[in-house]
């Protein structure tokens, strides 16, 4: 359920959380609740008013920004806030994670600016120390009345906080332009808060966890259709750091496999490798061909599949309609990197992949390329192709000298095969000693004279000098000058 749809029909809400709970808490007494510019009120397990806030007076306070969004553990941090009316009498900022309220140290106000509808925009400034945990705070506003403004920041590793700030200059809008542009910037801040709201409360999920262990019912595993939009808003803004922290996330159980039976299944799904294909992205394809699960033992493949293989995102992974990644970045323009990242993975599948992949239709990668005119892309993969090792080796075999029983069979070929090349086949009943264990892997050679290209020009410069010996020796006599000349009736020696 969304903020927006919960807002929708807050009482109905309630009414499903007291009937499920057995805590006295909730069924004495009055409970105030707020979410977002919804308010109702609770007394003794009844709803008795649930009504939106008037939000439109100038003494409302409101805020609009955090900066940082994302603020690294165990880190002295100076926070800035914006918002409209933050420095009123009775009217506070506070700072809070993972449920604990921190210190605050220089706290400095300043006006940036007029804004329509509300006397003026302000900035709050304050330092505070982080503790050493991962997960979510909040800023919120103590004003003793209906505001209840808070806004969310996320607590994680420098390389993940480094990536989501890069969402603070879209979270900066405040909402006061009413054209299309202004709409547009609304919904690319509402869908950047969304994602800082679900990733704060996943790894509030993760805190809880390794605080709780098992032992809290409640902690249960977080849904794979909202896990899948936290991955696909990071791979669609080229997160490589977030990417591969959720990944993380999910092998360690904090995230189901919702209707899939395996994690395999589940991730074959969501389909992160095209994702980050049609994105052109490089780094990120590199990432996920690379990406090993760093703590998958042994009693872990039943979840993943059953599958021996190390690395689980592959260039030939067949997504809808056939196409693979390799489809998809034959078909591309501009996509030299992707496929030259493609073809360069370590299962070494890429390269097979080029044309032997076949989509539903039965056209191969190459032929997508082919089509669309990206000839540089198959020079690119038949470079590669070309340097794969080929099935007919050539082996240059030395003569070598082994000390075992077979001693004067190895001397006599080595006297015919001092330098020879020899076309390669198997032999599965040799035996082969260390020093040879290399020559084993492309077999025996098969001897034979019309490979002997040393011993042939051996002979033929010598059938040359015999040949030059005979006619340098003495001058010829002929015998008969009126008869045909032939060689038998040439006569040599001193004259």
């Amino acid at each position: 359920m969304t903020w927006d749809e919960l807002c929708r029909d807050l009482s109905s809400s309630l009414s499903r959380l007291l009937d499920v709970s057995d805590n006295t808490f909730w069924t004495t007494g009055w409970v105030y609740v707020r979410v977002q510019h919804q308010v109702a009120f609770v007394y003794n397990g009844r709803t008795i008013l649930d009504t939106s806030l008037s939000l439109r007076n100038n003494s409302y306070s409101k805020i609009v920004s955090v900066n940082p969004i994302a603020i690294s553990a165990s880190e002295r941090v100076q926070i800035f806030v914006k918002g409209f009316n933050l420095s009123q009498p009775g009217t506070r900022l506070l700072c809070a994670v993972e449920g604990n309220y921190l210190a605050q140290e220089n706290s400095v106000e300043d006006v940036v600016s007029s804004c329509k509808g509300y006397d003026e925009l302000q900035c709050v400034s304050f330092c505070c120390s982080i503790p050493t945990v991962i997960g979510r705070g909040f800023i919120e506003i103590e004003d003793f009345g209906f505001s209840g403004s808070f806004f969310p920041f996320i607590v994680a590793e420098e390389d993940v906080c480094l990536e989501i700030r890069m969402l603070e200059s879209a979270l900066e809008f405040n909402g006061t332009d009413a054209d299309i542009e202004g709409a547009r910037k609304m919904e690319v801040k509402n869908q950047a808060l969304d994602f800082i709201h679900e990733m704060g409360w996943l790894l509030h999920r993760i805190q809880l966890k390794s605080r709780l262990g098992h032992s809290d019912p409640n902690v249960g595993l977080f849904p794979l259709r909202r896990f899948k939009s936290l991955v696909e808003f990071s791979v669609d803004h080229e997160w490589c750091a977030v990417v591969k922290k959720l990944l993380n996330i999910l092998f360690d159980g904090i995230a189901g496999t919702g209707e899939f039976s395996s994690l395999n299944l589940a991730l074959l799904e969501m389909g992160l490798l095209h994702r980050a294909v049609r994105r052109n992205s490089r780094t990120l394809v590199e990432l996920l061909l690379r990406y090993v699960p760093d703590n998958l033992g042994p009693q872990d493949k039943v979840l993943v599949g059953g599958t021996q293989d190390r690395f689980l995102f592959k260039p030939n992974l067949v997504g809808p309609g056939g196409w693979t990644p390799l489809h998809i970045a034959a078909g591309k323009d501009g996509s030299e990197g992707v496929l030259d990242a493609l073809t360069d993975d370590p299962g070494k599948v890429g390269t097979e992949a080029w044309k032997n992949a076949r989509d539903s239709t039965g056209f191969t990668p190459e032929d997508y390329a082919r089509l669309r005119g990206h000839y540089s892309y198959i020079h690119l993969v038949q470079k590669k192709i070309n340097k794969r090792p080929a099935v007919g080796q050539v082996v240059l075999d030395f003569l070598e000298t082994h000390s075992d029983s077979n001693i004067n069979q190895k001397q006599t070929e080595g006297l015919a095969s001092s330098l020879e090349i020899g076309q390669t086949t198997m032999r599965p009943d040799q035996h082969w000693c260390k020093r040879c264990h290399q020559k084993l892997a492309y077999g025996t050679a098969r001897r034979s004279l019309l490979y002997r290209p040393a011993m042939l020009s051996m002979v033929a410069i010598a059938a040359v000098c015999v040949c030059v010996a005979l006619f340098f020796k003495s001058s010829p006599e002929v015998v008969y000058v009126s008869n045909p000349f032939r060689w038998e009736l040439l006569d040599y020696g001193t004259s």
